[in-house]
């Protein structure tokens, strides 16, 4: 049921570029629609990835073919949970860069996008200024110098 979801985002993807994937990504689709109309999966997608997957790991080390094919469920909601984190994160940080121009909000910084679009009329930050009015010392805005 989980990997259904899984399944229709990656099959979705690869289906673009290779027709095997086109299929899977059908019977992910369908298996996807029937567990969103509360109707159990008719099409046995997620035993054939289990196999398919424990089959291919099992041959190249058979403990954790045995291990993936114990806990596939656990795992498949533990891929379902980071997509969603990251589809989170990288939409805040789409928002943040159309409204504040970085990736990190009002608190500023760089962000890769910049570099992607080539955008260059943010502001940016002069650390060797910064530097500077930290290392001289003021009182009420008289600053203090040292020296004769």
């Amino acid at each position: 049921m989980v990997f259904c979801i899984i399944g229709l985002a990656i099959f979705g993807i690869l289906g673009i570029f290779s027709a095997k994937y086109r299929a899977y990504f059908k019977e992910a689709l369908h298996c996807t629609f029937q567990t969103a109309t509360l109707r159990p999966c008719t099409t046995g997608f997620d035993k054939k990835m289990q196999m398919k997957i424990s089959t291919k790991l099992a041959k190249i080390n058979k403990g954790l073919g045995n291990f993936v094919f114990k806990y596939f469920q656990a795992i498949s909601v533990l891929f379902i949970a980071i997509m969603i984190v990251s589809l989170a994160l990288a939409g805040i940080g789409f928002y943040n860069w159309i409204a504040f121009g970085n990736c990190n909000g009002p608190q500023g910084g760089n962000c890769v996008l910049n570099d992607l679009t080539g955008r260059t009329d943010l502001e940016t930050c002069d650390q060797n200024s910064i530097i500077n009015d930290l290392n001289q010392p003021t009182i009420s805005g008289i600053q203090i110098s040292s020296g004769g």
